[in-house]
């Protein structure tokens, strides 16, 4: 009787935790399938989940706004913003399943190390190359940014419609450059840490 219970413990504590720990990727992965961003927020990870369904919206609402203004439309700006949808959509799908996967390693670990006090060895950096999205500031001003672009989306002022049809070229050209100039001096920036230490 005593081993039938030994066997019974023992085979529900090895097969229950995987289990349980692929359907919980499995539901992340089904929620950011059904609205990109949900399975994020499943996850506990709700800056990142916030920032998909942003993205999402802006793109929506960029496409919506270029096609339905009275101005000369750019036909290649519109295909662009209608192949933003599955890219973001399918790189949801791939960072949820990601997330899904390091948020299980960190739990088990944990659970393992009976102490979240004590600090676990290589997990600071893995962490912090995983979840870099979460701190900053960077978050809030995409929430700015993304809302104050919403209002013009949606409002559809005459300024507004009047600058993009006289300066929309110009202000793209000049916002990548920027974007590039950024993403070049933040590689710059990691290099010089690396040589230092």
């Amino acid at each position: 009787m005593k081993r039938k219970r030994q066997l019974n413990n023992t085979s529900s504590g090895t097969r229950g935790k995987p289990v349980r720990n692929r359907t919980h990727k499995f539901i992340a992965g089904l929620l950011s399938a059904v609205i990109p961003g949900l399975g994020h927020i499943y996850l506990r990870l709700y800056m990142r989940g916030l920032t998909f369904m942003m993205l999402v919206l802006l793109d929506l609402s960029a496409l919506l706004y270029f096609s339905t203004i009275g101005i000369q439309i750019n036909v290649p700006l519109l295909i662009l913003l209608a192949l933003f949808i599955p890219v973001i959509y399918f790189y949801n799908v791939f960072d949820v399943l990601q997330s899904a996967d390091w948020v299980m390693m960190r739990r088990r670990r944990a659970v393992t190390h009976n102490s979240s006090d004590k600090p676990i060895p290589n997990e600071r950096s893995a962490g912090e190359a995983m979840m870099v999205w979460e701190r900053g500031i960077s978050f809030g001003l995409l929430l700015i940014v993304g809302g104050s672009l919403l209002v013009l989306f949606f409002r559809k002022p005459r300024w507004f419609k009047e600058l993009i049809a006289v300066y929309g070229g110009y202000t793209f050209a000049v916002l990548m450059i920027a974007g590039g100039l950024i993403l070049f001096g933040r590689e710059i920036w990691v290099m010089l840490r690396k040589k230092k230490i």
